[in-house]
């Protein structure tokens, strides 16, 4: 992979719109609790950038994703809670492991040997995607949306 090749000025766009949101250069129509980004990379500096989504289920009445991607001393970390809910009831799962970005894809490894791989989308949100960056059926209605992102202090 490419480290620091991969990552070279797109956290620094993602930031400016976010700081920028007001800004007719990053308008979106979304939902009030999604912030309006136009992203093209996870971050590339020390920071965290967090995406979030309701997504389908086969066997429940949705799932709830919540992706959190860190960076820090070159270190790429993430955190995924992943809630299933059934009525009023919801079973909350997390994941935790490594990432890295080849491209526009966006592959996270976990701590028990799981792989997931998304598409990081012009508009900024990350699309599920299969092992080898195929789309899956219905992904576009599971696409995660960009929430927030901070710099390391």
């Amino acid at each position: 992979m490419h480290a620091a090749a991969d990552f070279a000025m797109p956290l620094a766009r993602v930031a400016a719109c976010l700081l920028l949101a007001g800004g007719a250069g990053c308008q979106r129509h979304a939902p009030a609790d999604v912030l309006p980004v136009e992203a093209t990379a996870a971050p590339d500096s020390d920071g965290q950038i967090q995406w979030r989504g309701m997504g389908g289920c086969a066997d429940c009445d949705g799932i709830d994703s919540q992706l959190t991607l860190r960076r820090s001393a070159g270190r790429n970390d993430y955190t995924l809670v992943e809630t299933y809910y059934s009525g009023r009831r919801g079973i909350r799962f997390a994941e935790q492991g490594r990432w890295q970005q080849a491209d526009n894809l966006v592959r996270l490894t976990g701590e028990s040997g799981s792989t997931r791989v998304y598409a990081l989308l012009p508009d900024g949100r990350l699309q599920a995607r299969g092992t080898h960056g195929a789309v899956l059926p219905a992904s576009d209605a599971a696409a995660l949306v960009p929430v927030s992102t901070t710099d390391a202090p």
